[in-house]
């Protein structure tokens, strides 16, 4: 027992044995010799004399001390093979395995996608790949930081893998995607059901600090084609889908359809072009006047301000509308840089202008998002001469919640650099009237259009009269937009609008005709 607890190691006990035993069993035959008195024996070479017992003790001695050195050589080599092991178990785990959440990592998933491929392929078994995405990760990581977004990954991980059964093996691609491969999957039916339990144990609050981080996501689903199965169009045959369930409001998975290939290579082409369009100067910016509405004819009237919208004119397609092509910059981040650029020739354009005229800029919920906006914003304003309160972002508000501290920051620092903020959308408009709102709101854009939808004619004056009384009560200025006849006109000074906006008074001006109207030297107030 004492020499387990001294030498734990099998090799070096054994060391020790030998070399004690080796040792008594020389001081044995020494003890012997002395005290038996046992002859010597004339050596026959050398007449050399020597004991039996000393040469048998000489020759033991050497021996132990050899199994020794063997053994203690031994266990030095045993702990460097073991030493040796243990790294390259280290280095193979982490070869396979993601650091953060412990998973499996990319690499894993293509070992493993490869070792299935032919068996699935020769058995016919259907191999699913779900493939998850977090929604506003990134808000996450910009407003509460890194370690928040590292706690929600590997809480979600957990649960993912918590949530699946041997059969369908977790992994995480990278970022704020898992995926999840099915072996012999079940019908769609049954993966769908699955799914929708799957998507309601994951993603839920995550505990932090001292609150809670609310989580969403979604799950796009791909199916292998019977007897083939290929990692790469499984991965991109479930982006796509992924791409469609976040379309839908909430925790929602979707399925791959061949017209969603057909649809993904449009919008391929399309964000390809909107890059090349902003190197080749195919962007544009046009601008529709607003009026102050008192003014008795219409061919009179004095633009108060002017609202910008974006244009593209492409190659091969010629004009294409904002309705068509922003959702896609919004989506592929392009947003960011095709906001910066109209923002910068808006504001050099209104330079000669009124110096009281005001210019409405749409901004983007990303653009609000994104650290240093309001930044960018003021730093072009001092470079360009602008005075801020001639600036009105027109913010989309319905696409920003309250969770969106970020984008709500923004908002409040732009308003105290002196920018006014406006919404447009009607739900949005009429949110900002009301006394509670996330943010402050300067101006209030409200659709003709959309009132008269709702109110019918007979009752759209009346209707957009309580709109305007609620303004007044919040003191917030409104701008009636959609005015494009005299008859809209009409209605809009009977409510009690001050100010209209739309083709009353003519189309849309480009900057140089703007300018010109400044400048005196063209007047052009009709198309």
């Amino acid at each position: 027992m004492m020499l387990n607890s001294y030498a734990p190691n099998r090799i070096r006990r054994y060391a020790f044995a030998g070399l004690a035993i080796g040792l008594l069993t020389a001081l044995a035959m020494y003890a012997g010799d002395v005290f038996a008195g046992v002859s010597s024996i004339q050596s026959a070479l050398g007449g050399t004399t020597f004991t039996v017992s000393r040469v048998l003790a000489t020759a033991a001695s050497c021996l132990a001390l050899l199994l020794a050195v063997a053994g203690f050589r031994h266990a030095k080599l045993s702990r460097q093979l073991a030493g040796e092991r243990a790294r390259a178990e280290t280095l193979h785990h982490a070869a396979y395995h993601d650091s953060l959440t412990g998973l499996r990592n990319r690499h894993a998933l293509s070992e493993d996608a490869a070792a299935l491929s032919a068996d699935a392929g020769a058995a016919g078994k259907q191999i699913a790949v779900l493939l998850f995405d977090l929604d506003r990760f990134k808000l996450i990581n910009d407003t509460l930081g890194h370690a928040a977004g590292d706690e929600v990954l590997k809480v979600l991980g957990g649960r993912i893998a918590e949530a699946c059964q041997p059969d369908q093996l977790v992994y995480r691609l990278g970022g704020d995607e898992f995926v999840v491969m099915w072996k012999d999957a079940p019908c769609a039916a049954a993966i769908g059901r699955f799914c929708t339990r799957l998507s309601t144990a994951v993603f839920r609050p995550v505990d932090f600090g001292e609150g809670a981080l609310d989580t969403s996501g979604s799950i796009g689903i791909a199916l292998s084609d019977a007897g083939s199965f290929r990692l790469s169009d499984l991965l991109k045959r479930a982006d796509l889908a992924l791409y469609r369930a976040k379309e839908t409001p909430g925790l929602s998975h979707s399925f791959f359809s061949e017209e969603m290939d057909s649809a993904y290579r449009i919008r391929r082409d399309l964000e390809a072009d909107m890059r090349a369009g902003l190197s080749s100067g195919a962007f544009g910016v046009e601008y529709t006047p607003a009026y102050r509405s008192g003014m008795a004819n219409p061919s009179m009237m004095r633009p108060s301000g002017f609202t910008a919208r974006l244009t593209w004119h492409h190659p091969e397609h010629g004009i294409i509308l904002p309705e068509t092509f922003m959702p896609v910059a919004e989506e592929s981040g392009l947003i960011l840089m095709i906001g910066k650029w109209m923002l910068g020739e808006v504001l050099l354009a209104a330079q000669s202008w009124g110096k009281t005229t005001e210019v409405v800029v749409p901004v983007s919920p990303a653009q609000l998002s994104e650290p240093g906006f309001s930044d960018l914003v003021t730093s072009m304003l001092a470079n360009t001469g602008i005075a801020p309160h001639r600036l009105v972002c027109d913010v989309c508000t319905s696409a920003i919640p309250e969770s969106n501290v970020a984008a709500l920051a923004t908002i409040a620092r732009l308003r105290t650099a002196g920018v006014k903020i406006a919404v447009s959308e009607f739900s949005a408009g009429i949110a900002g009237l009301a006394m509670t709102r996330p943010h402050k709101v300067d101006r209030v854009r409200l659709d003709l259009a959309h009132i008269r939808a709702i109110a019918g004619e007979d009752r759209l004056a009346n209707m957009l009269g309580l709109f305007l009384q609620l303004a007044g009560v919040v003191e917030t200025a409104v701008t009636v937009t959609g005015v494009h006849t005299p008859d809209d006109l009409e209605c809009a000074r009977a409510a009690g609008a001050t100010e209209v906006e739309g083709r009353i008074a003519g189309t849309a001006l480009n900057k140089n005709e703007i300018a010109a109207m400044y400048s005196g030297t063209q007047e052009r107030l009709a198309g």
